[in-house]
């Protein structure tokens, strides 16, 4: 095969020319397209950067407010902790104090109602000790007690006395009830009568019954004084002045 320079030069520049023309025709246009491309793919990684960022930053602000929210809770559990349990404490306190106030009341009325009880036992026991002390007297009294003790009321009247002479009044006549447990013959009384006008240096008007309740000895009364000597007297005085002492 002969060898032919122009046939290989025209060749080459057949080659050049297409080189060229594909150039200007192909490779400028997809050079673009490839550095547009490269130039998109350069922004979408930049944005997407751009967008981790941003979401980093969202994400670290989230989390910071998660935490402040979370101290808000904290404090928010802490406070209302805090004021359950000042709650809490206030009505048990008030509970206690209640309580107290009741248990005191319930004291008071226990030992109110116990003071009751025991001055009822009391009256009813000195009652009845005083029914059997009558009765015991009735038993044992007779009318030679009775006169015994009615000598030794007249012999120590000193203080009736007394006390008559201290009533200023214009009555000239004193007049004098005397209830006895048996009936005085008239000697005693007249002595009795002569007696208290020797001291009073008034008339002395005396007028006598008999009751047999009072067992033994007599009952004097003079305007609004009573003097009682009977053994019944004596035992009611003694009842009563038990009650007033125990």
């Amino acid at each position: 095969m002969k060898f032919n320079i122009w046939t290989l030069l025209f060749q080459i520049i057949n080659f050049v020319v297409l080189l060229f023309i594909l150039k200007r025709i192909l490779y400028k246009p997809i050079r673009e397209i490839i550095e547009k491309r490269r130039g998109l793919i350069a922004k979408t990684v930049e944005d997407a950067e751009k967008t981790k960022k941003e979401a980093q930053e969202l994400k670290e602000k989230h989390e910071e407010e998660m935490k402040k929210v979370k101290e808000l809770q904290g404090q928010m559990l802490e406070q209302t902790r805090d004021e359950s349990l000042k709650d809490r404490n206030k009505l048990l306190h008030e509970a206690e104090q209640d309580a107290a106030k009741i248990i005191e009341k319930e004291k008071a009325l226990f030992d109110a109602e116990k003071r009751r009880v025991e001055a009822g036992l009391k009256n009813k026991t000195l009652e009845i000790a005083s029914i059997f002390a009558s009765n015991l007297l009735e038993d044992i009294a007779d009318e030679e007690l009775h006169k015994a003790i009615v000598r030794k009321f007249m012999k120590g009247n000193g203080g009736i006395v007394s006390d008559i002479t201290k009533i200023k009044g214009k009555d000239e006549t004193v007049a004098i009830e005397l209830v006895t447990a048996y009936p005085l013959n008239m000697d005693d009384i007249k002595l009795f009568q002569e007696t208290l006008e020797s001291h009073i240096a008034k008339k002395v008007k005396i007028n006598t019954t008999v009751d047999k309740t009072l067992i033994a000895g007599l009952k004097m009364k003079a305007y609004d004084m009573i003097y009682d000597s009977s053994l019944a007297g004596q035992v009611n005085a003694l009842a009563s002045r038990l009650k007033e002492t125990t």
